[in-house]
């Protein structure tokens, strides 16, 4: 393990036990919503569609648009491939619902999770979606 990735580590596992009240105060001020709070740890209702599934994450609501359109256009060429689109931020999550219904079936959005070591270790151990 490198100095770099040890010291992310140590600085998240110490910053773990605020998680819970950062979060509520995420929900108080409207930047989270309570039934989307599970995918902030791993946890997802979405099951993992049928095929390929190709990751992508845009951190920002201008990059999460960009994957979108990107995969609007590899969805025209390869229709078989499925996304799974990851982003930080609720807005950007809740930025798909103007396109169109085939491509909407073949993507699913989250938020991204906690990148602790204990929620990225739980949310792997959790989900419906994961590597074939």
């Amino acid at each position: 393990m490198t100095a770099t990735l040890a010291l992310y580590t140590l600085g998240t596992r110490l910053a773990e036990p605020v998680v819970p009240w950062f979060l509520e105060q995420r929900l108080k001020s409207g930047k989270e919503r309570p039934e989307r709070i599970g995918e902030r740890f791993g946890l997802t209702e979405a099951a993992r569609p049928d095929g390929p599934l190709l990751w992508m994450h845009g951190a920002s609501v201008g990059e999460s648009r960009l994957l979108l359109d990107l995969f609007a256009e590899l969805h025209r060429r390869r229709p078989d491939v499925s996304a799974l689109v990851t982003t930080q931020t609720l807005t950007s999550a809740n930025g798909y619902a103007d396109f169109g219904r085939a491509i909407r079936q073949k993507f699913v959005i989250e938020i991204s999770g906690l990148s602790s070591p204990r929620h990225v270790q739980f949310g792997a151990a959790q989900s419906n979606i994961s590597p074939r």
